[in-house]
């Protein structure tokens, strides 16, 4: 093989995992979230979890929704506890969201939940399909990180 043929075949090859990775995406996303719950509450705790307070129209930038559907979102949380506002200590008229413990708590368990359901449907492949997937978790991790300053050590 060529050296132009090996590139265009890895671009191939990196192509067709790309697709692979967005059907598997949707279809985890599918079989992992209960119906009754909302996929951007939880896009949004998780985000207050891992990045700590936010103002609501940082989180609705960052989730993508407009800022009055993420005070509403916010709103919704508050009322299940999930999240709190808080006083910005750099502008008082600006409030802040806080992931509460029982917010933390609700995401702790939905995560819980996914994989184990993601796991049991993964052991009802093949042995070598299994190891793949094992084998990819480093690589899908790194992935999950690209482009957000959070890259694990």
């Amino acid at each position: 093989m060529t050296t132009s043929s090996t590139t265009s075949r890895a671009g191939a090859d990196l192509a067709e995992a790309s697709a692979a990775l967005e059907s598997a995406s949707r279809w985890i996303r599918r079989i992992t979230r209960p119906r009754e719950v909302n996929a951007v509450n939880l896009a949004t705790l998780d985000r207050l979890a891992s990045g700590g307070p936010q103002r609501v129209s940082d989180l609705a930038a960052s989730i993508s929704v407009s800022q009055p559907g993420m005070t509403g979102v916010v709103t919704r949380l508050v009322e299940a506890g999930h999240v709190r506002r808080q006083s910005d200590p750099t502008d008082g008229r600006v409030a802040l969201i806080e992931v509460t413990p029982a917010g933390r708590s609700y995401l702790s368990s939905a995560k819980e939940r996914a994989t184990a359901t993601l796991t049991e449907h993964i052991k009802t492949l093949p042995v070598r399909q299994q190891r793949a997937l094992a084998a990819a978790a480093d690589a899908l991790v790194a992935l999950t990180h690209t482009n957000t300053g959070d890259r694990p050590a």
